[in-house]
């Protein structure tokens, strides 16, 4: 049965890129009736909290990515690690090093000056039991190395392909910290060894570690699990996704408006050629294979992304809508109109003002100004409201004659007046809506702060 495992560190909230990593894994188990487990990695004493593992528990549920064991969490699992460190030291597979940082500085100093790789020189490879012990004795901190096998690596990716690691490309690394804590890999290869892990799925910068990875398995006697390493997000400018880039965290996409379908049909279709883009979760499920992923980094469109958020608001079922957006069922109505328009909740929510608030916005304001609409210009729309406020048409035509400016000017005036704003849903079908107080009240409010620039 396959068994997958997607292991967060609890230093930070969820990152749209790792929440590709946990989709990715999800839809495997889901395709092979498998099992889909959570792992917190929160060795990283210093770094890690449990409020970043709240937020990430959390985030996870609002996808709807249900995990089926777990969360285990690495930091109720020491003992377990330091057994198995001790285990490879009495095969003499692994050691204790207590070379200085000072030393473990000199040697990656020379090694940059020679223009070789850091490597750790094995210094410690080949101590005496003796002079082990007398180190101990002394209180010489230390940490224990795996003994690299030192032979050549290859293993197939399931995205990838066949993979190639010449014999010095890991040295004698660490797997246990000097304050006993485990170091990534050997941890990682732990829990994947006892959780009968059968494929690991996850980002192209953890490349590099898999041959060390494997080799641990090697010693341990057991098979490695099947890898598949998928591409990376990168922004417009070809570099990794971060801040600069805008919003990056699951958070803020949900802050923004954002529906959970849509962030889910987007990261599922990224980095790989698809027959249809709006696809829900059967059909995602349908079509997902690991060798169908692109290789190459993916760039992460926000406005696709938007696009397919569109495309679910405008399909969603009107009620299941309304309790998205927490509101009650005579805003059925209105909500229907605006999600036509709107790219998230959140400009549905923003639109919903028009029907109530009488505030105009400063674009808005600004246009008036740039175009040079005067007072007595909203006075005479404040009159035709007055006498001909039943009918859109009957009131766009009589503004039509009494109006100096064209016909686009003229739509936009009306819009302000009506919304106080300058876009929106289509303007006579949100019209009939809104409240004629509400929008008597708007025009009165622009005649006494509109600043009148013009004679028009």
């Amino acid at each position: 049965m396959v068994r997958v495992r997607f292991a967060p560190s609890p230093t930070g909230n969820l990152h749209i890129g790792n929440t590709r990593t946990a989709l990715l894994n999800y839809l495997l188990a889901r395709r092979e009736a498998g099992s889909f487990i959570l792992r917190i990695e929160d060795t990283d004493i210093e770094r890690s909290e449990a409020v970043y593992e709240d937020s990430i528990k959390e985030d996870l549920k609002w996808l709807s990515l249900e995990w089926d064991e777990g969360p285990y969490r690495q930091s109720d699992r020491l003992d377990i690690y330091r057994s198995h460190a001790q285990s490879l030291l009495d095969k003499h597979l692994a050691y204790k090093c207590f070379c200085s940082k000072e030393q473990l500085d000199k040697e990656r100093e020379e090694a940059v000056r020679r223009g070789r790789p850091p490597r750790y020189s094995g210094a410690c490879r080949h101590l005496t039991e003796e002079k082990v012990v007398d180190l101990e004795s002394d209180g010489t901190p230390f940490v224990i190395r795996f003994k690299s096998l030192e032979r050549r690596i290859s293993f197939r990716d399931e995205i990838r392909g066949e993979m190639t690691f010449p014999p010095d490309h890991v040295d004698d690394f660490i797997i246990i910290k000097t304050d006993g804590t485990p170091s990534y890999n050997f941890a990682a290869v732990i829990d994947d060894l006892l959780m009968d892990i059968t494929h690991v799925i996850r980002g192209s910068d953890h490349l590099s570690n898999t041959p060390k990875q494997i080799m641990l398995f090697v010693a341990m006697g057991r098979e490695a699990p099947v890898y598949a390493h998928h591409s990376l997000l990168i922004g417009a400018d070809r570099k990794p996704l971060s801040k600069r880039h805008g919003a990056t965290r699951v958070a803020e996409f949900r802050g923004m408006g954002i529906l959970p379908e849509a962030l889910l049909n987007y990261l599922a279709i990224i980095g790989r050629k698809v027959d249809k883009e709006v696809q829900d979760r059967p059909e995602l499920l349908d079509s997902f294979s690991l060798r169908r992923l692109s290789a190459s980094d993916s760039v992460f469109d926000l406005e696709k992304l938007l696009w397919l958020n569109k495309e679910y608001l405008r399909k969603m079922d009107a009620g299941c809508l309304l309790d998205r957006l927490e509101l009650p069922s005579d805003f059925r109505e209105r909500v229907a109109l605006l999600r036509e328009n709107a790219a998230t909740l959140n400009e549905i929510r923003s639109h919903l003002k028009i029907f109530d608030e009488v505030a105009v916005e400063e674009d808005a304001l600004a246009y008036l100004a740039a175009i040079h609409c005067a007072q007595n210009t909203i006075s005479r729309l404040k009159q035709i409201f007055d006498r001909d406020g039943k009918d859109f048409d009957e009131i766009f035509n009589s503004f039509k004659t009494e109006s100096p400016f064209p016909r686009k000017e003229q739509m936009m005036l009306l819009r302000i007046a009506i919304t106080g704003r300058k876009s929106g849903p289509p303007l006579k079908e949100v019209y009939r809506l809104i409240p004629k107080h509400i929008i008597l009240s708007r025009i009165e409010w622009l005649a006494k702060n509109l600043y009148d620039s013009s004679s028009a």
